[in-house]
């Protein structure tokens, strides 16, 4: 017959065996933090794409020792612009349709009031389903391309907007068929 004592330690390193199996509330809440990262695009709303991307991106610059980058409210007034222009005119380029660039569309978002210096770049990507158009896809997309990666891994980058803008049929965008357009605008700037 066992002790009191004995059974104790014996119901001690079970508990501690079990606990060392549970993921910490941590780890939970750093897993969950991204959300459904390979959900269709057609499925999730422009916030839960938009916040599953920058959740990806933030993870892979604190991969790489890089300060996580901050949501501006203009870059994202620039960006949603610039996604919604390439769908309605079923473009696919950095240039919008009547010739804007970033640096002029970030102006006109206000992103660049008051600034007495300043960086911006772009990233854009489009995809369907799960397969191409999940947050996972076009951050893995990017991850791919050098120049891409290396806008989503700059040090000098300290601000971030991004736009989801998904299109049933974008004609020039993804041969008509359902597609999500995303543009991610970076800066940085002095005042």
């Amino acid at each position: 017959m066992r002790t009191p004592k004995s059974l104790f330690a014996t119901l001690l390193v079970v508990a501690i065996g079990l606990l060392c199996l549970l993921p910490s509330a941590g780890a939970a809440k750093r897993a969950a933090r991204c959300g459904d990262v390979f959900q269709s695009p057609a499925w999730a709303t422009d916030h839960q794409l938009r916040t599953s991307i920058l959740c990806l991106i933030n993870r892979a610059r604190g991969r790489h020792g890089i300060r996580p980058l901050r949501f501006n409210f203009a870059l994202r007034r620039s960006a949603t612009g610039h996604s919604l222009s390439l769908v309605r005119s079923g473009s696919f380029s950095h240039y919008g349709p009547s010739g804007s660039t970033p640096t002029i569309r970030a102006a006109h978002a206000g992103y660049l009031a008051h600034a007495s210096s300043y960086r911006i770049a772009e990233n854009i990507a489009t995809g369907g389903g799960r397969q191409f158009g999940s947050p996972a896809a076009i951050v893995a997309l990017w991850m791919h391309s050098p120049p891409h990666r290396a806008n989503l891994l700059s040090p000098r980058w300290r601000e971030i907007g991004l736009a989801a803008v998904h299109s049933t049929s974008a004609p020039g965008v993804y041969g008509g068929r359902p597609a999500t357009v995303v543009t991610a605008d970076f800066g940085a700037r002095t005042r």
